[in-house]
């Protein structure tokens, strides 16, 4: 199978960093579905966006690691969102990935489909916590638009230190 990078949009995430970077009450995001729930990520994390990527299994990996790719020379791992999340599996045929980078860590994370850039106020976020008696370290955020849409933030620190480093044990150990 063939990468396909979508430069049409990594282009675009570029342009929108710019922006934001330059307004401080207003945040970006990149949304996605999984499972018919929107999830969001911060747009500064996002690295870029690929198609048709070839994930090669890791033997004796844990269940929401769905492998590692060779993404031009560097092998990054590949986490299942969905199996981190507990809302289903993700299947083999993987359509589209996100690919995120925080500090010097890279990862992939298909998803079942990028939607859009959304901006956010800072008054549309809410502590997860302020929501549900749950305290759950997954989520940063629960965003809620005015257009009645409302979006999970994603702690993408908090998934990469808890599962990031056991994927990359998993690798060395290969």
């Amino acid at each position: 199978m063939k990468k396909e990078v979508k430069s049409k949009e990594k282009s675009s995430i570029e342009e929108k960093k710019e922006e934001n970077s330059n307004q401080q009450d207003e945040n970006l995001f990149t949304v996605f579905d999984l499972e018919g729930e929107e999830y969001g990520v911060e747009i500064d994390m996002m690295n870029e966006i690929i198609r048709d990527l070839d994930i090669s299994r890791i033997p004796g990996s844990s269940d929401d690691v769905l492998g590692a790719v060779n993404l031009r020379g560097e092998v990054i791992p590949v986490i299942d969102l969905k199996k981190i999340l507990d809302i289903g599996s993700t299947g083999d045929e993987v359509k589209e990935t996100m690919i995120i980078q925080i500090n010097e860590r890279r990862f992939a994370a298909p998803v079942d489909r990028l939607k859009d850039i959304v901006s956010s106020e800072k008054d549309q976020l809410v502590d997860p916590s302020d929501i549900t008696n749950l305290d759950d370290k997954r989520l940063k955020w629960i965003m809620k638009l005015e257009t009645g849409r409302t979006i999970r933030v994603l702690n993408i620190r908090n998934l990469v230190d808890n599962e990031i480093g056991k994927i990359e044990t998993s690798i060395e150990k290969q």
